[in-house]
C-alpha cells in the first residue's frame, strides 16, 4: 500500500515536472522567435523605404533597387528572405528589379548549391527560390529534382517549374506523377502544367498513352483545360476502352468541351445502365456541356431513371439545349428531379 502510493507520489512529480519543463521551453521558443522578430525589423528598418518603393513599381530610376543591391551581411540575409516573400505576390518590372537584388547578392547561385544539400528543408526552399526568380537556365536542375526522396522538394522543384514555364519541362513533369515510390502528386504536375502554355499538347497527347492511370487522367483533364482539340481522338479511345474508371470519366469531361457534334453518339453510348453510375453521370454532364440536340431522346429517357441525382442531371443538360431541349421535358414537370434542375438552373442565371 505504501509502495504503491510512494510511486503515484513519484509519478505525479515526473508529470508535473515534464508539463513545466514543456512550459519553460515553449515561453522560451515564443521569446526566441519574439527577439528575432524585433532584430529583423530593426535591421530592415533603413531598407524598408527602398524595397517598398520598388515593389510598387514606383522606382523609375532604379535607385530604390541600387540601395537594395548594397545590403551586406545578417542585413542583407533578412532583406532577401523579404523579397523571396514578396517575389509571389508581384509580377512585371518590380519582380524583375528584385530578382536582380538577388542576383547581386549571391542568392540565386546559393538556392543552385542548396539544389544537393543533406537537408530536404534546404533543397526544398531552394527549388521554391530558383523558381520565383524565373532562373530558367536552372530547368535541368529542377527536373533532376524532380525525382527527390522528398515529396516536399518534389513538390517544390515542379511549383519552380511551373512558375517559369518553359514547356521543356512538360514531358519530365507529366512523367514524375507515375514515377515510382518518388511520384509527384497529381494536383500538384497539373497546377505546373497549368503555365506551361500551348507547347505541351504533344506532351499531353503522349501523355494519355502512359501506362500509369494518374498519368493519363492529368493530361486527359489538361487536354480540356487548355483546349487542346488535338487530343480528341486519344480522349474518345480513353472513355471507351481505359481500365480505369476515373480516366473514362475524366475523358467524358473532356469530350464535352472540347468534342464535336458527333461525339454526343459517344457519350450517349455511355449512358446506358450497364455503365458505371458515376461513369453515366459524367457522360450526362458532358452532354449538357457539348450542347449538340441529337443527345435530346437519350437525355429524355434518362429523367425516368432509378438515380434521382442522374435524372437532375439529365433534365438540366436538356435545359441547357434551347427550346428542343425544354420540350423534351414535357410530362415530368412534377418530377422531383425536374423541378430541382430548373431552381439551380434559374440560380445560375440570376448570378450570371
Amino acid at each position: 500500500m505504501i509502495i504503491g502510493a510512494a510511486l503515484l507520489v513519484g509519478a505525479t512529480v515526473v508529470i508535473l515536472g515534464a508539463c513545466v519543463l514543456l512550459v519553460i521551453l515553449v515561453v522560451a521558443v515564443r521569446a526566441r522567435r519574439h527577439s528575432r522578430n524585433q532584430r529583423d525589423e530593426m535591421l530592415m528598418s533603413p531598407l524598408r523605404s527602398a524595397l517598398i518603393t520598388v515593389a510598387s513599381g514606383e522606382d523609375d530610376d532604379g535607385a530604390a533597387a541600387e540601395q537594395l543591391t548594397w545590403a551586406t551581411g545578417v542585413s542583407r540575409v533578412v532583406l532577401d528572405r523579404n523579397i523571396v516573400e514578396m517575389l509571389g505576390k508581384i509580377r512585371g518590372v518590380p519582380a524583375d528589379q528584385l530578382v536582380h537584388v538577388l542576383e547581386v547578392h549571391g542568392a540565386v547561385d546559393a538556392a543552385v548549391e542548396d539544389l544537393t544539400s543533406r537537408s530536404s528543408v534546404r533543397r526544398a526552399r531552394a527549388a521554391q527560390l530558383l523558381g520565383l526568380a524565373r532562373a530558367k537556365d536552372t530547368v535541368p536542375l529542377l527536373v533532376t529534382a524532380l525525382g527527390d526522396e522528398s515529396v516536399e522538394v518534389r513538390n517544390s522543384a515542379a511549383y519552380a517549374l511551373g512558375l517559369i514555364g518553359d514547356p521543356a519541362a512538360a514531358g519530365p513533369v507529366l512523367a514524375a506523377i507515375g514515377a515510382p515510390e518518388r511520384g509527384l502528386p497529381a494536383a500538384t504536375a497539373a497546377e505546373a502544367l497549368q503555365s506551361m502554355g500551348v507547347g505541351i499538347s504533344e506532351v499531353l497527347r503522349d501523355g494519355m498513352a502512359d501506362d500509369n492511370a494518374r498519368t493519363r487522367m492529368v493530361a486527359a483533364h489538361l487536354s480540356a483545360e487548355r483546349s487542346f482539340t488535338l487530343g480528341l481522338p486519344q480522349l474518345r479511345r480513353l472513355l471507351s476502352d481505359d481500365p480505369d474508371l476515373t480516366v473514362r470519366e475524366t475523358s467524358a469531361t473532356a469530350i464535352g468541351r472540347l468534342g464535336r457534334g458527333e461525339d454526343a453518339d459517344t457519350l450517349v453510348r455511355h449512358t446506358a445502365d450497364t455503365e458505371p453510375l458515376s461513369l453515366r453521370r459524367a457522360c450526362v454532364v458532358a452532354l449538357g456541356e457539348l450542347g449538340d440536340t441529337r443527345a435530346v431522346p437519350a437525355l429524355a429517357e434518362i429523367l425516368d431513371d432509378s438515380d434521382p441525382r442522374l435524372a437532375e442531371l439529365a433534365a438540366t443538360a436538356l435545359l441547357s439545349m434551347g427550346a428542343e431541349g425544354s420540350a423534351a421535358l414535357a410530362g415530368h414537370e412534377d418530377d422531383p428531379a425536374v423541378r430541382t434542375a430548373r431552381l439551380l438552373v434559374s440560380l445560375q442565371r440570376a448570378s450570371a
